[in-house]
């Protein structure tokens, strides 16, 4: 007898088939206030206990650990460089 998972293994013939589920495509408790934070974030708010006080009033119920991830997310990601870095010529000077 063969269990479902090896029959569902076996019937995939690319990798992306195997990313269909429960919590793919679905909208977060998150989604609703990322503008809200975004917003924030671009005023300078990159404390995610503040930013949490302030969405919570607004109607979001998820979790403070949700909202640090997302700013944790913003924080690590690379952002758009807004000035030329200094020649080697400058560097080396």
């Amino acid at each position: 007898m063969t269990s479902r998972t090896v029959t569902l293994l076996a019937d995939v013939t690319a990798p992306e088939e195997l990313f269909h589920g429960q919590w793919q495509g679905g909208l977060s408790k998150l989604d609703a206030v990322k503008p809200c934070l975004d917003d924030r974030w671009h005023q300078g708010c990159t404390n995610a206990w503040t930013a949490w006080e302030e969405i919570v009033p607004l109607g979001y119920q998820g979790s403070y650990q949700r909202v640090r991830a997302y700013l944790r997310e913003k924080r690590l990601s690379p952002g758009l460089v807004t000035a030329r870095p200094p020649s080697p010529r400058v560097v080396a000077g």
